[in-house]
């Protein structure tokens, strides 16, 4: 009786993880979704300045913007592990400024890195640029393993993107968002319109949370058929 009572609370409590763990990775498509459709929606409205949009607070959902600015002489930032067609690369960011604003983070692009890891050269434009795009909001973190090394002039290669780190190593404190150039604009390198936070776009979150579902039915299938067999016995 015990020994049932046992394999009978396990069985629910394997069931509950992995149902919950399914109803988790639906919410995260929910909100990748709703993070989509905001950038889509940002980019079909006009462009607002980007000094009124950095005056306000960070950006939740995506928002047009149009600006003049000016990068700054502060390393660039290359964010590892950035996956494009199936290739791995780099993310470039520099920090600029426009006329009476908070410093802002800019997405130049992303650049492929070989095999034997060495930094691709990247170019930081020069002079005054008139950039329209979407400020968004602040990059995922992730799962930190260890601390950015920040080694290098020119450029650092980074694990993560960290506001109070920036500020700490550059003396200058950006604003909490990014400002993204639009993928047609002639700055930086390759960029693609609506660049998910981070990786799983919502289609591969549905994915996961069936097979979430479809293993939490499955322990109660397999527990059911078990114990009807030992009721006929």
């Amino acid at each position: 009786m015990l020994r049932r009572l046992v394999w009978t609370v396990l069985a629910l409590l394997l069931a509950g993880i992995f149902a919950t763990l399914g109803f988790w990775q639906h919410g995260r498509a929910g909100e990748k979704q709703r993070w989509l459709d905001g950038y889509a929606a940002a980019m079909a409205a006009p462009p607002r300045p980007l000094a009124d949009a950095l005056a306000g607070p960070p950006p939740e959902v995506p928002a047009r913007v149009r600006a003049a600015v000016d990068f700054l002489p502060t390393p660039v930032l290359l964010l590892d592990n950035q996956q494009r067609e199936g290739r791995v690369g780099v993310r470039a960011y520099a920090l600029a400024t426009t006329t009476g604003s908070t410093p802002v983070l800019v997405e130049l692009g992303w650049l492929p890195m070989g095999a034997n890891r060495a930094l691709p050269q990247v170019t930081v434009p020069s002079g005054t640029q008139i950039i329209e795009g979407v400020l968004l909001p602040w990059p995922g973190q992730g799962l930190r393993l260890a601390e950015n090394p920040w080694e290098g002039q020119g450029a650092v290669l980074l694990t993560y993107l960290d506001r109070d780190e920036i500020d700490r190593r550059t003396g200058i404190s950006p604003y909490h968002g990014v400002l993204q150039p639009g993928p047609a604009q002639a700055l930086g390198y390759v960029r693609d319109a609506g660049t998910l936070p981070n990786t799983l776009p919502p289609e591969r979150h549905r994915g996961y949370a069936v097979q979430w579902w479809g293993l939490s039915l499955t322990v109660m299938v397999v527990y059911l058929i078990l114990a009807l067999r030992r009721s006929v016995k």
